[in-house]
């Protein structure tokens, strides 16, 4: 009977956050008191329990457990702190994230995407 409240707590802890305008698609799992909402409900941020894997149009981030993970008021994916190295390519440059680093999200309202990383390696 444990094991069973054990995977009903857990399913119940999952908050789903779905954006269709840019695709964007996560389920995050938030350590016990931790999420903060915005006045419309939905999710600003948390520290997560588990390691999320966020995915926004064609970049994925595989953000870290036990750190934070923040969104914007429409539910779309903001910043975290990476937990493993990230490739992003914009037209011919390449930018390397390292694991550990800070990433931050922004969607202009044209809907162009613009991603910034606080640990960055040397090319």
């Amino acid at each position: 009977m444990s094991k069973l409240l054990t995977i009903a707590v857990s399913a119940l802890s999952l908050i789903s956050i779905i954006t269709i305008p840019q695709a964007a698609r996560a389920a995050v799992s938030c350590e016990s008191n931790t999420a903060s909402n915005y006045s419309n409900g939905s999710l600003a941020s948390c520290v997560l329990s588990v390691e999320a894997n966020i995915g926004l149009s064609n970049n994925y981030f595989a953000c870290k457990q036990k750190e934070s993970i923040s969104f914007d008021e429409k539910g779309q994916f903001k910043s975290c702190t990476l937990a493993r190295n990230l490739q992003i390519r914009t037209g011919n440059k390449v930018t390397n994230c390292l694991a550990d680093g800070r990433v931050d999200v922004s969607i202009a309202s044209t809907g162009i995407q613009s991603v910034s990383c606080s640990r960055i390696a040397a090319n």
